[in-house]
């Protein structure tokens, strides 16, 4: 295989969409330098061209980590604050409850206090004491 044949079929897919992740292009990457012929290796400038782009997804796929960590972290802080206080909301019937707050668990994207056995939404806390 050649590598101007695997370039091509690399730009044709990222045209078409085909590649999905940072995986599929390091992957497609390392099987473009796997495949070069020996007794004629590509370009010096073009091989250390792909090897920084290769350095550049990774450090894109370790920032986009990052973020959702950050995403996380952020999402949990206001409700973190609340552990050990009083918060009252409406429960399904338009009675006024009122629990400590024990501690927080991340819920289907959002982070929910727990009081006991019942799970809270942040969104729906009225008062703090």
């Amino acid at each position: 295989m050649r590598i101007d044949a695997a370039q091509q079929g690399a730009q044709a897919q990222l045209h078409a969409g085909g590649l999905s992740s940072t995986q599929d292009f390091m992957t497609l990457l390392v099987a473009q330098l796997r495949a070069q012929d020996p007794l004629s290796p590509m370009d010096p400038t073009e091989f250390m061209s792909q090897l920084s782009q290769l350095q550049s997804v990774a450090e894109l796929s370790t920032i986009s980590s990052l973020l959702s960590e950050l995403r996380a972290t952020q999402m949990l802080s206001p409700a973190l604050s609340l552990i050990g206080r009083t918060v009252q909301w409406y429960d399904a019937t338009g009675a006024l409850q009122s629990a400590t707050v024990e501690r927080v668990e991340l819920w289907d994207g959002q982070a929910d206090l727990v009081a006991g056995d019942r799970r809270i939404s942040l969104e729906d806390v009225v008062a703090v004491s």
